[in-house]
């Protein structure tokens, strides 16, 4: 039987992933920190009242409302049908 070769020397340092540890938790937290500390453009007050900031979540509930009710009678539907179908 011949013997397989052996090849020492098979990492060529090619990397597919970048391995500089910008991913782990501690640098991640420390590039926020550095970026919170930057100053940036001050926030300018809203010309909207807060009576017209409660107008439009309002207005935004009620165009959601029926969105989110076809999606739970769709649920509610789908397992009818399946409990119909399995008993």
């Amino acid at each position: 039987m011949s013997r397989k070769k052996r090849q020492d020397d098979w990492d060529n340092g090619m990397t597919i992933a970048p391995m500089n540890g910008d991913e782990l938790p501690k640098y991640r937290r420390i590039i926020y920190q550095n970026r919170e500390n930057t100053p940036r453009h001050k926030r300018e007050k809203s010309d909207v009242t807060r009576k017209e900031q409660r107008a439009m979540m309002r207005a935004m509930f009620e165009v959601m409302l029926p969105r989110l009710l076809v999606v739970l009678i769709g649920f509610g539907l789908t397992a009818l049908i399946i409990w119909l179908w399995l008993s």
